[in-house]
């Protein structure tokens, strides 16, 4: 039984055990001369744990206090649980089929113990009885989506138990563009679905000083007035630090001005259908002049709000007024993703995050996230298209097993075992975590 749910497992991942794998040679010199050092080496994510930064920290403790949020604990959490479980909003065509496919099923029992021909007052009664079953089993099978409404207290809660979890992705997902284009400065940075400033934080962080101009859409006027709030260290009476800081309820219909890094993280799922997503897409990647950066959880909804986003901008018209683009990060390849093909499970990273010591001491936590960075123009040729590594590695004595995403678009099991590779192709794998770059060929 062991074996056979073993195969089975490895079967999920076109294991090859004859595919040979070596050190980038481009990197070879440099690991011969311990430039680089295997457990260190540059595909390595660089970022592990998250914290926010202290001065944010102590702004926020300024406005949960004076909010009174220790009351809002529990709310809190049981938003976040919700936050974290939601699912996509059902089309109009589902809703259809779902309701044709349990007509069909109760049709046939309602009428099972019929077998003379109905009068009309028969007929009537039957038809009454079978549409409100069909309705009945309609509702509990459809989820009930719904826009979350940000009050003043609702956002409070949503700052106390989300603005921790969503820095630290931002941060890491933000650092793979500084990690391989360091001398790359944006000057312009609009955030989609801005909510408390999460996104602000992240990018002044990682480019002190260079950004110039910062554009914030959120639908909550509650939320620019937290956001603004905590810029402004928890003070109604401080200045704005930032000067060219602009917040707006909804997308600007312009689509002129352009910005160096467009960001859309944990958004899309306020939109009522995929045609809604898609055409907001479309808009922020209009607006994008280098980066278009999409984030969502990495449940299975938020990894297809994920893969849409991807496969609609990879798919525009080389000649298309908006432009043509690439899968900077995490895909090593442009190619239908292979996760989604191939298996019902996510394409998702781990994040781990200090928590905010506001209810207790802060604690270490880990989330799972799913996202893509969308580079305007074509993927350069000198691109060393590294795999991506899509789950944790599973080390052992003497061997360690890696689950790649491929420069051709395929995942592939490798085991690096020390009889058979180098020690610095063995060394690389070892060291290297879930969401790590491998620099092999």
């Amino acid at each position: 039984m062991f074996r056979k749910l073993r195969l089975s497992y490895f079967s999920l991942y076109n294991a090859n055990y004859t595919t040979r794998v070596a050190v980038d040679p481009i990197l070879k010199e440099n690991f011969d001369s311990k430039v680089f050092k295997p457990r260190k080496h540059p595909g390595t994510t660089r970022i592990k744990i998250a914290a926010i930064p202290p001065d944010i920290q102590k702004a926020i403790k300024i406005v949960l206090d004076d909010g009174g949020a220790k009351a809002m604990h529990e709310d809190s959490v049981q938003l976040n649980n919700y936050i974290r479980s939601r699912q996509l909003p059902p089309e109009e065509g589902d809703i259809d089929i779902k309701a044709q496919k349990i007509h069909d099923r109760i049709s046939k029992k309602v009428y099972a113990d019929v077998t003379d021909e109905l009068d009309e007052d028969q007929a009537k009664m039957y038809k009454e009885k079978l549409q409100n079953k069909v309705f009945n089993a309609l509702k509990k099978s459809v989820y009930r989506w719904a826009n979350i409404s940000y009050d003043k207290s609702t956002c409070l809660q949503y700052l106390m138990s989300r603005a921790a979890l969503e820095y630290a992705v931002l941060i890491r997902v933000l650092d793979e563009i500084k990690r391989f284009h360091p001398d790359y400065k944006p000057r312009s940075f609009f955030d989609f679905g801005s909510g408390v400033g999460t996104g602000t934080w992240a990018v002044n962080q990682l480019w002190p000083k260079a950004i110039y101009e910062y554009f914030c859409v959120d639908t909550s006027a509650s939320m620019h007035d937290l956001a603004r709030l905590i810029l402004c260290q928890g003070k109604d009476n401080v200045e704005m630090p930032l000067k060219a800081y602009f917040q707006r309820q909804f997308l600007p219909a312009s689509t002129e001005l352009q910005y160096s890094i467009v960001l859309s993280a944990y958004s899309l799922f306020e939109m009522p259908s995929m045609q809604a997503r898609l055409e907001t897409i479309q808009k922020l990647w209009n607006k994008t002049e280098d980066y278009l950066v999409i984030i969502e959880h990495g449940s299975n909804a938020g990894f297809k709000i994920v893969n849409e986003a991807r496969e609609f901008v990879l798919n525009l018209p080389k000649d298309s007024k908006s432009g043509s683009g690439y899968a900077f990060s995490p895909c090593p390849n442009d190619n239908v993703c292979p996760r989604y093909m191939e298996q019902e499970t996510p394409c998702n990273f781990l994040m781990k995050y200090e928590s905010l010591p506001y209810v207790g001491k802060a604690d270490i936590h880990a989330d799972l996230f799913s996202y893509v960075i969308l580079k305007k123009g074509s993927r350069p040729e000198d691109d060393p298209k590294w795999p991506r590594i899509v789950r944790a590695p599973i080390v052992r004595s003497g061997h360690t097993i890696c689950r790649l995403c491929t420069a051709q678009g395929e995942l592939k099991e490798v085991i690096f075992s020390k009889g058979k590779y180098d020690a610095t192709t063995y060394r690389c794998a070892r060291s290297s975590n879930w969401g790590d770059l491998l620099p092999v060929k």
